[in-house]
């Protein structure tokens, strides 16, 4: 059980890690971007680059967000819940339209693929866990209603 404890507690620090980390992402995309075209030795997609970034930013908080909310829910006891279910299955959204986004880079630079594979494929299994989650609120339900 104290492994549990401490499990939960690591992941909850990793997940404000990544809050913070966004934060300071939104004031540096820009000069990621830049470093990126310098690099590249292509045609620059500086301003591609920083659109896609910054719209792909806001799934992202929505998903750093509600995976706190999740960790909060699973601390307090409350995991089979439909709040849960609803958690996973917002997440598993904000991955697809990541993946959606990275795809459109794809046309500048073919790289991104992986981008649009890694999300794609989380949000499959988060996918497939959202299912698990339900099925077993609703067994839980049940259970609660046989007396």
């Amino acid at each position: 059980m104290q492994h549990y404890k401490k499990s939960l507690m690591l992941t909850l620090i990793i997940d404000r890690i990544g809050i913070a980390v966004w934060v300071i992402c939104l004031f540096l995309v820009p000069q990621i971007a830049r470093w990126y075209d310098m690099y590249s030795n292509k045609e620059s997609v500086f301003v591609q680059f920083v659109v896609l970034v910054y719209l792909a930013m806001i799934p992202s908080a929505i998903i750093l967000f509600l995976l706190n909310s999740l960790l909060v829910n699973i601390k307090r006891g409350e995991v089979f819940e439909y709040k849960n279910v609803t958690c996973l299955r917002i997440i598993s959204y904000c991955c697809f339209l990541i993946a959606a986004l990275a795809a459109v880079m794809i046309y500048w630079r073919v790289l991104a693929v992986v981008v649009v594979t890694a999300f794609g494929f989380v949000g499959l299994l988060l996918r497939v866990l959202k299912n698990v989650f339900e099925q077993a609120v609703i067994i839980r339900e049940e259970n609660d209603l046989t007396v």
